[in-house]
């Protein structure tokens, strides 16, 4: 949608003046916020995932930021939560950041008015600024009540935008349903267009088993949050509001790791874990464990304390595809609370640049073919190029007393390279034992392409931060975890390396280490032998 109208003065004078009193009820936001983070901001240090602002600033909007993404998050006041982790000692913090955003934005602003952060700030406020509404300056009291009403209207007449930003529109329906249990004018609007906004994503934006159609586990944990928040502020929840919630909460909890938070697929981070804990705790239903889920496609392994996460799944529907990752038959791995084995992860902070790159296949626990994308690039939009595809085919589970095997196929490197990846995943019952087999595969009536020479490809391992890996032998490395766990890694691919890389699953980015297998596949090899089959396995110490 062309974004023309917000800039037209009479579209902003409709918002018009009427404000509440006073906030009557306060949002329950089951997000649990960052205290360290949280004592950075009440001493003036300001950093969105990897970028920062130099030296210390006790109110943000007027020095230069780094770029305008940066200015974008802080207009969202998604930090909010972690300043008021700090406790009563931020109050004065909370409430002269406010009142300085009001005085300086609170009537307009091309960015900050932006409906997507729009949504995300009056969310912030409603759950987490009481000190400025309540303990802020009094005679700035007027003009805050009146920011936060005029930015209800907003999200009212910036429907038709907000239904092109999926978890923006869940954002959206959520602050005005908070919007008004707090009693702003016009109460009853507010919460029943929220509603209806949560009703039509409940419809919509979630495949039958509980995931999130961006096929993204943070997104779902992200959309849980908001719409539980939103629930308890009803007094009659739509039912299929309330029915839907156990789905979303089973599905979240299939899509954690060991150390309870979520695996970093689809352009999603491991989350927080209190958060997750917090969130889930707060919906009834019953709790349904399960293994494989089919419509999001990912298949899950526990065995012992060791637990698997792949994805079996192309990328998501096109629509929600923007923030799509090309990572086809990547895994990640933990073993109790540590993880050894990740995908490099984007946080949703994570500036544009950091989310171009991490979409890329060789950002992901998986064998990658020519330096080739497993995705095909669709088109432009607002996040970033689509991704589409591939077709995977032949997913299989198995599982006897010797443990569970897993495998799948996929065609994204068919169209340039005439081959398939097939992946098998086996983890033995007691959970001190991974083997894996990467197949590239020509179909049999394939005619073409005919390459004559050999396709490099290489088999990465990128592992999480805190592990270190060491070669020790031949073909062999070594991964140690802080918690003393030792893993050795066995491969008969032609070449074993220890490379750098980054991780942007966290709260901030971290360097870390990668094992790369590689070797070179025979254009018209069948998969079976090599060099079209690398084996490896890991097996703890």
């Amino acid at each position: 949608m062309n974004d023309q109208w917000r800039a037209n003065p009479f579209h902003r004078m409709r918002l018009g003046d009427a404000a509440p009193d006073r906030i009557i009820a306060w949002g329950n936001d089951p997000r649990v916020g960052d205290a360290e983070r949280g004592r950075e901001i009440g001493r003036g240090l300001w950093r969105i995932a990897a970028e920062r602002m130099q030296g210390e600033h006790a109110i943000p909007w007027l020095p230069a930021h780094p770029s305008r993404h940066f200015s974008a998050r802080l207009h969202a006041f998604s930090w909010l939560i972690d300043l008021a982790a700090v406790g009563p000692s931020a109050h004065r913090r909370i409430a002269e950041l406010i009142d300085a955003w009001v005085e300086e934005h609170g009537e307009w602003d091309d960015l900050a008015w932006d409906p997507e952060l729009t949504a995300e700030r009056l969310f912030a406020w409603l759950c987490w600024g009481r000190p400025a509404f309540e303990f802020g300056a009094p005679e700035k009291r007027a003009a805050l009540l009146r920011s936060a009403a005029r930015q209800a209207r907003l999200l009212m007449v910036a429907q038709s935008e907000l239904a092109e930003r999926h978890l923006g529109s869940i954002k959206a329906g959520a602050a005005l349903i908070l919007a008004g249990a707090a009693g702003f004018p016009d109460a009853d609007r507010f919460a029943e267009q929220g509603e209806e906004l949560l009703i039509e994503a409940c419809a919509k934006q979630f495949f039958p088993d509980g995931g999130h159609l961006s096929r993204s586990p943070e997104s779902l944990a992200e959309a849980l949050c908001d719409i539980v928040a939103a629930l308890e502020a009803l007094d009659d929840p739509a039912p299929i509001i309330a029915e839907t919630l156990p789905k979303l909460a089973n599905m979240v909890r299939m899509l954690r790791m060991g150390d309870g938070g979520l695996g970093c697929f689809q352009g999603g981070s491991e989350g927080s874990s209190p958060s997750i804990d917090a969130v889930l705790a707060r919906v009834g239903g019953a709790v349904r464990g399960f293994q494989f889920a089919q419509h999001t496609s990912y298949q899950r392994i526990e065995a012992g304390p060791l637990r698997v996460l792949l994805d079996v799944g192309g990328a998501p529907p096109l629509s929600y595809a923007e923030r799509a990752h090309a990572g086809a038959l990547a895994f990640e791995l933990s073993s109790g609370a540590e993880r050894l084995i990740v995908n490099v992860g984007a946080a949703r902070e994570l500036e544009p640049a950091g989310r171009m790159a991490a979409r890329a296949t060789n950002g992901h626990s998986t064998l990658i073919l020519g330096d080739a994308l497993s995705s095909a690039v669709e088109g432009r939009a607002r996040g970033g190029p689509r991704l589409s595809g591939p077709n995977l085919d032949d997913v299989r589970r198995s599982e006897d007393d010797s443990g569970i095997t897993v495998q799948g196929r996929h065609d994204g490197y068919k169209a340039q390279f005439g081959l398939l990846h097939r992946r098998y995943l086996f983890v033995d019952a007691e959970g001190t034992n991974v083997r894996g087999i990467d197949e590239l595969i020509r179909p049999m009536k394939l005619k073409s392409p005919m390459l004559k020479h050999p396709i490099p490809f290489v088999a990465r391992f990128h592992l999480h931060p805190d592990v270190r890996a060491r070669l020790i032998e031949l073909r062999v490395a070594l991964l140690e975890t802080p918690g003393g766990q030792k893993w050795r890694l066995r491969t008969d691919a032609p070449d074993i390396a220890i490379e750098s890389s980054i991780y942007w699953g966290g709260a901030a980015p971290r360097e870390c280490l990668q094992i790369v297998l590689s070797g070179e596949a025979d254009p018209m090899g069948h998969g079976l032998a090599p060099p079209n089959r690398i084996r490896w396995a890991l097996t703890r110490a």
